[in-house]
């Protein structure tokens, strides 16, 4: 369930990210923790209180992991912007074009624009390369996130059907929480 809300990448721009993709350190894609189940043995044995109170903890928690899966989609955003941006400063300009000729008059002065374009294409290169693994990195905690999210509802849910199940009444619960205060 991931968003869709990239933008799309100009073809000059896919083919300046395929070295650096090809390069691109990626790392574990999944947490290596194991989500507790949703569904446990002594789920049945819970009060409606208890039900209640994980139910709210559970509500904390999914803000949490909507705010890590908003802040990581932002960075990716970020991230796909400057990627962008360092694509289209790969093409020279009419600027460049006249400044190699008049360095052709000079001697040596085409080795010297050789290795100043090659120097420029490995800057580029580099920051492409940061800018891959910095979005690789956002989009495993954004998947992070999203899984954590998903695990978090489905057990909300099942508390849920289960706190009806058991004929639980919000207002006894809170009625019951307000008199142990």
């Amino acid at each position: 369930m991931l968003s869709t809300t990239f933008k799309r990448i100009p073809l000059h721009g896919c083919l300046a990210l395929m070295p650096v993709l090809a390069n691109a350190q990626i790392g574990p894609m999944l947490t290596t923790e194991p989500m507790r189940s949703v569904r446990q043995l002594g789920d049945g044995e819970l009060s409606c209180a208890q039900i209640h109170a994980e139910t709210q903890a559970l509500e904390k928690t999914g803000q949490i992991h909507r705010a890590e899966a908003a802040q990581a989609q932002q960075v990716m955003t970020d991230t796909q912007n400057e990627m962008m941006k360092l694509a289209s400063e790969g093409r020279g300009g009419v600027g460049s074009a006249i400044g190699g000729s008049l360095l052709g008059l000079i001697p040596g002065g085409s080795q010297v624009q050789g290795y100043a374009m090659q120097a420029a294409a490995e800057a580029r290169r580099a920051g492409m390369q940061d800018s891959t693994n910095k979005m690789m990195q956002a989009q495993t905690r954004l998947v992070n996130a999203e899984q954590a999210l998903e695990h978090v509802q489905a057990r909300s849910e099942h508390l849920v059907d289960l706190f009806l199940k058991k004929g639980c009444k919000l207002s006894e619960v809170k009625a019951a929480t307000d008199a142990a205060q």
